[in-house]
């Protein structure tokens, strides 16, 4: 056969892999948990900036109650000045009363031609107290500025008219006193009401702020630790149930710190432990194949070394029957009898090839890498197949590469390998019931690996079971006919001779099954020459 293109996604290699060998490219085939790295936080720094978070609301928080303690204040200052003024006023007002009545005295003395100098004397005194009182408490003020015009003429000239036109002014005065009054005590309220009005407001934001900081720092640890406990107990049931033998999916736990890396450390402890687990089921199942291989090669050797002796005793007697009859040394054998003799001699020679092939099938095979002829194992496999009930009823094609190079390969696992792939086929044209079944086994190669296609035409598989066909321990097949194992072991005896099976199947059309081996290339080139 001509060579073909080997497809992309085989696997090129020119050795057998060693088990170690096998078992590190299965764990690194598992999808680790920890295969796309997440930047690290640990839950130290986690604990340090929700300090530092929780201290820089604080240093917030207490900025804002001094800036409003110093708005307060500066009110507070304000308050008390006007309440100072507001006294001064107050106590202005009662000295110009008293001045009032004591002018009111004087103008009576005046009318009566009495005490003319202690007037002015009066008057004096009356105009330093308004120069060091009245013009500073109202600078710019007229009623103050007509007051003490009315202050400077009484002086120059005391008598009953400018006296009268003093108390005139000093009644105008009196009621600009009373209306500064009415307004210091006005705006002195309205500062009061502000400055409660500001306290209140500073007291209750810094109120809000303060709860709505430690409400929101509660919320935040709450769902920490809530998630945090969560996924603690999520760990403690993961890592009982790997203890109890159980091998759960991916954990649901994805956090960038130490617990994270704790839960992706166990969830690749489980994937390494079921992937050992299978390879250990694997070895498990090669070595069962093998013991019972050899089994049933003992059993088949004593049966065909038994019947084998009868068979050369009967084979022996017919034909000496035989030749006595062609030498007329048996006269009384009449010749329809030595017809029925020669159909006993084809049946016993049938018999005999029958236990020849049993007795090649029964030879112990080499569990060790040696030169192996695919073809060969092709046929005696076959060969051997066809003595199961369901196959006399399956045509078996054969169409095998005559110029196929041999491999290096265990022969007794790549035997293993096509005996699961034919009764594999078996089963699937059972289940679809044709009317003319048929498996054809097809070899060739394709540069430096030799292939073997096993296509049946049994009911074939649906999308979603052919992506798990090579899964260990899924099977469609119903209880006792199957294990789930067949696929995955030959997945596992192809992978390790550093080939790779294909399976393309149809549904309603049946399946093709490709194993690829690698070929030597110190073989290839010998067999180029």
């Amino acid at each position: 056969m001509g060579e073909q293109e080997l497809p992309s996604n085989a696997v090129i290699a020119t050795r057998v892999a060693s088990p170690e060998e096998v078992v590190s490219m299965d764990a690194r085939a598992w999808p680790h948990a920890g295969d796309q790295e997440k930047p690290r936080v640990s839950l130290r720094f986690k604990a340090n900036f929700a300090y530092g978070l929780l201290l820089a609301f604080a240093v917030l928080l207490a900025l804002f109650v001094f800036y409003q303690k110093e708005i307060l204040l500066t009110q507070f200052d304000a308050l008390q000045a006007a309440t100072e003024r507001e006294l001064q006023l107050h106590d202005l007002r009662a000295r110009l009363r008293g001045e009032i009545e004591t002018h009111s005295l004087k103008a009576a003395d005046l009318r009566n031609n009495w005490g003319a100098a202690h007037v002015q004397d009066h008057l004096r005194r009356y105009r330093e107290f308004h120069r060091r009182v009245i013009l500073p408490a109202f600078p710019g003020d007229a009623q103050a500025r007509q007051l003490a015009s009315a202050i400077e003429r009484a002086m120059r000239k005391p008598d009953v008219e400018t006296l009268a036109r003093l108390d005139a002014a000093q009644q105008a005065f009196l009621k600009r006193l009373q209306q500064r009054i009415e307004e210091t005590h006005a705006r002195r309220l309205q500062m009061v009401a502000d400055y409660r009005a500001h306290s209140n407001r500073a007291a209750m934001v810094a109120l809000i702020l303060g709860l709505s900081g430690l409400a929101f720092l509660g919320f935040i640890t709450r769902n920490f630790f809530r998630r945090l406990c969560a996924d603690l107990h999520t760990l403690s049931q993961t890592t009982a149930a790997i203890t109890r033998g159980e091998r759960t999916a991916s954990l649901p736990v994805s956090r960038p710190d130490e617990v994270g890396e704790l839960a992706q450390v166990i969830d690749r402890l489980a994937q390494d432990l079921s992937a050992q687990e299978r390879d250990l089921e694997i070895e498990r199942q090669k070595t069962f194949h093998q013991e019972k291989m050899a089994s049933i090669g003992r059993l088949a050797a004593g049966i065909a070394h038994e019947v084998g002796n009868p068979i050369a005793a009967i084979s022996g007697l017919v034909k000496d029957i035989i030749d006595a009859r062609a030498t007329g040394q048996c006269p009384l054998l009449e010749p329809d009898d030595e017809c029925k003799l020669r159909m006993v001699l084809e049946h016993v020679q049938r018999l005999s090839h029958i236990t020849h092939q049993i007795s090649e099938i029964a030879q112990p095979q080499s569990s060790e890498t040696c030169l192996v002829d695919l073809n060969g194992l092709i046929r005696s496999t076959t060969n051997l197949m066809r003595y199961d009930e369901r196959w006399k009823n399956i045509e078996l094609r054969l169409d095998l590469d005559k110029r196929l190079p041999a491999i290096t390969a265990v022969s007794d696992q790549i035997t293993q390998v096509i005996m699961n792939l034919l009764v594999n086929a078996a089963d699937a044209i059972e289940a679809a019931g044709r009317a003319a079944p048929c498996v054809c086994v097809k070899t060739g190669r394709v540069h430096d690996h030799v292939f073997f296609v096993v296509e049946d035409n049994g009911e074939g598989m649906p999308p979603e079971v052919l992506a798990r066909a090579k899964q260990a321990f899924f099977t469609t097949k119903g209880e006792g006919r199957g294990t789930g194992q067949g696929l995955s072991l030959c997945n596992a005896i192809v992978e390790a001779h550093g080939g790779r099976m294909e399976i393309h199947s149809t549904p309603g059309k049946g399946t093709r099954v490709f194993v690829y081996l690698p070929v030597e290339r110190e073989l290839l080139e010998e067999r180029a020459t």
